[in-house]
């Protein structure tokens, strides 16, 4: 048997990447402004969405925190709820839409890169969560992986 892994899973060092990000990116867009903050009507747009994006995002991540608190402590492979929609429920709230949002919402081009780093260190640390999950709970859980997404909440296309 693997030993448990933490309740947070790679979470933080996937938020530490993308933090270090959002700051540099945040000083660059403070020190020179003329080329990084938005102007105009790309700004609105991009506000508009952002609040989209929160709408969704914020509420997903609520239930996501709730579902995942139950499943750990249950220590049993849940596949209902945002688990049916999406694998990794918390990771997709951030990266598909709170981060974005946020992004949109700075006025600076250089944080709209802070989702895509954060998807990038999360493809590099999920193996790890993914490993445990498969010795954990065995064919349930590859089953389970075939089926559903892993961090975009929509359903699968069945092919024939």
């Amino acid at each position: 048997m693997t030993t448990r892994l933490s309740r947070w899973g790679v979470g933080p060092k996937i938020a530490l990447t993308a933090l270090s990000y959002a700051v540099l990116a945040a000083f660059m867009t403070w020190r020179w402004p003329v080329l990084f903050r938005m102007h105009g009507r790309p700004y609105e747009v991009l506000r508009t969405l952002a609040a989209l994006l929160f709408a969704i995002g914020v509420p997903l991540l609520i239930f996501a925190a709730r579902s995942c608190v139950l499943a750990y402590n249950s220590d049993k492979l849940i596949t209902s709820g945002v688990f049916r929609l999406v694998r990794h429920p918390i990771y997709s709230a951030w990266i598909v839409f709170i981060l974005p949002g946020l992004a949109m919402l700075s006025g600076s081009w250089l944080q709209l890169a802070t989702p895509l780093l954060a998807y990038a260190a999360l493809k590099k640390l999920i193996r790890r969560e993914e490993e445990y999950l498969r010795q954990r709970f065995g064919a349930a859980y590859l089953e389970y992986r075939a089926r559903v997404n892993e961090i975009v909440p929509l359903p699968r296309v069945r092919q024939r």
